[in-house]
């Protein structure tokens, strides 16, 4: 799995990363890491030329990232080679203008809040269409929620927005909000050409199988890079330089995206037809790309977390107090130290559903209500009517207390979580039945908010430099796109309303930790502890590896001189 770039207006979603055995490893304290582990070079210490070969778990099932068939990590990631993005993010997570997308961002009036984005007058769309309000006025048609035919994975942010109207030009953007949203630069990362939200059928079906031109047949980029060619059979992607492009020379001849499965990236590294690795949570990955001759080990702080997701419209899991008695019949540390110390890599848990460790406004609210405690997940199945049966296994109205944890085929370390799940809540009273499906189908066809073909599930989200407004569509409403559990706490609308329009960040972070006891409280989500990221990466590739937040300048990834 590839680091996707910042996804900064929904949290993005990934199977869970690493692999295969997590035993073993050293048991001194890592080093503290930074935000951005590449290495760094300016423009003119970089060769003009050369391919980067990068491994995806998969291709798009469909290249708008808002449609309800993307929003994987992987999606995201591609998605900010064809898309502007009129913000960079820094590596300590705060933002300023993309100088090649826009002159200056700025918030015009708070009082209506009013938002003025000055476009780049150079900057067009790879057919000669110049960037323009049209653009945002679309995204936001799109995205705002007010047409449900349009069925977006997340409206956060635009769901707030009054009106998308032009200033002095048609690249002087002006968004003006009807109620205050204090994470407005949050939607400046991917803004998407017009003829793609104009209509509900163009949303979910015009880049269903590439990002076109209006024209449908025509490969389209807003960035430094244009998709060239898409193979469906081999599951390759490549992109070239865009001929359109306004802004400094890219510095690579292709960028190479190929399918990679989880057990084959190790030999893929080892064999060089990957250029970059992304070791995750596996000790032998970690030994592979360490043995590498010609390639290093890169770290950074991470954004991707792992958790386990419960279905709170499943029968056996309907019930708040069973899904928290199976929270506190697993020992996350131990599920941690499985994954984490082999690689060097810290292993304190995640207590917190909105904020990171080291952001503002983090503290343990988790631990308090789904920590490990085997008595106290009897008694609250005690008090729920699951009374112990045969085998040790709880038993209400005659049928067993089972529940179906559905994995990817092609993914180790669900396997082995899930195998330790199970031999941990069967000490309270759950059979826990893993079942294993196709990876092609695990986002497709079991883990969607239209199936909800699940009990529990694991995989990682992937959090972001916004995290409170970003948060908001895990959780509610409960038909959100991004709320697999389909539960909600109804009181969570008002509280978020509240925290997205407060622009003082004092009162902000206090309206969000109340938030968080909430969520954590509806135990649909079960944090497990936030992963670092750790690459193996080919010496002297510059400026693309392992960040926690920074935005990456494609322009400028390339090998050095």
């Amino acid at each position: 799995m590839i680091l996707a770039g910042v996804s900064i207006v929904a949290l993005a979603l990934t199977a869970c990363t690493g692999g295969g055995s997590g035993g073993g490893g050293s048991t001194s304290k890592p080093a503290e890491l930074s935000g951005t582990g590449w290495e760094r070079a300016d423009a003119d210490q970089i060769a003009q030329g050369g391919s980067l070969n990068l491994a995806v778990d998969a291709i798009p099932a469909n290249w708008n990232l808002y449609n309800l068939d993307s929003g994987t990590v992987d999606d995201q990631f591609l998605s900010n080679l064809y898309t502007p993005s009129f913000i960079n993010i820094k590596e300590d997570g705060t933002w300023e203008a993309n100088p090649d997308f826009a002159t200056s961002v700025e918030l015009k009036t708070e009082d209506p809040q009013v938002v003025e984005i000055k476009i780049n007058p150079d900057a067009v769309w790879s057919d000669g269409t110049a960037m323009s309000v049209d653009d945002f006025a679309a995204t936001w048609k799109s995205l705002n929620g007010v047409d449900p035919a349009y069925a977006p994975t997340a409206t956060n942010v635009w769901k707030d927005i009054e009106s998308v109207t032009a200033g002095d030009s048609p690249q002087d953007v002006l968004i003006t909000f009807k109620n205050k949203n204090a994470d407005w630069p949050s939607i400046l990362g991917n803004i998407w050409p017009k003829w793609l939200g104009a209509t509900p059928e163009s949303f979910n079906t015009l880049w269903a199988t590439g990002p076109y031109a209006a024209d449908g047949t025509t490969y389209v980029s807003g960035g430094p890079y244009l998709v060239s060619k898409i193979d469906q059979t081999g599951a390759v992607v490549t992109f070239e330089p865009n001929p359109k492009w306004w802004g400094d020379k890219p510095k690579l001849d292709n960028i190479i995206f190929k399918q990679v499965s989880r057990s084959g990236l190790a030999q893929a590294f080892s064999n060089s037809e990957i250029d970059v690795f992304s070791i995750g949570s596996n000790a032998d990955n970690y030994e592979t790309a360490k043995k590498r001759s010609d390639a290093e080990i890169q770290r950074s702080r991470g954004t991707t977390y792992n958790h386990i997701t419960l279905n709170g419209t499943s029968e056996v899991l309907s019930d708040p107090e069973v899904r928290q008695a199976f929270a506190k019949s697993i020992n996350r540390q131990t599920i941690a130290e499985a994954r984490l110390a082999a690689i060097d890599a810290p292993t304190d848990l995640l207590n917190n559903l909105i904020f990171l460790p080291g952001q503002d406004g983090y503290e343990d609210d988790a631990s308090k209500v789904l920590g490990y405690d085997i008595d106290a997940a009897k008694k609250q199945l005690d008090d729920a009517g699951w009374k112990e049966g045969s085998g040790g296994i709880r038993e209400k109205d005659g049928k067993k207390l089972t529940v179906r944890y559905v994995i990817d085929s092609d993914n180790p370390v669900s396997a082995e979580t899930s195998q330790q799940v199970q031999a941990m809540v069967k000490e309270s009273g759950f059979d826990l039945q893993i079942d294993t499906v196709p990876s092609d189908d695990f986002f497709t066809k079991y883990v969607t908010t239209e199936t909800r073909d699940f009990d529990a599930v694991s995989f990682a989200w992937q959090g972001t430099a916004f995290p409170i407004s970003s948060t908001e569509s895990i959780f509610y409403p409960a038909d959100s796109g991004q709320n697999f559990p389909g539960v909600t706490d109804d009181s969570l609308g008002d509280l978020w309303a509240s925290a997205n329009a407060e622009l003082d960040p004092d009162k902000r972070l206090e309206i969000a930790k109340e938030i968080d006891k909430k969520i954590v409280a509806l135990a649909t989500t079960l944090p497990l502890f936030p992963v670092p990221y750790t690459y193996g990466v080919k010496t002297g590739l510059v400026n693309y590896g392992p960040t926690q937040f920074e935005t990456i300048d494609w322009k400028n990834v390339g090998w050095k001189k």
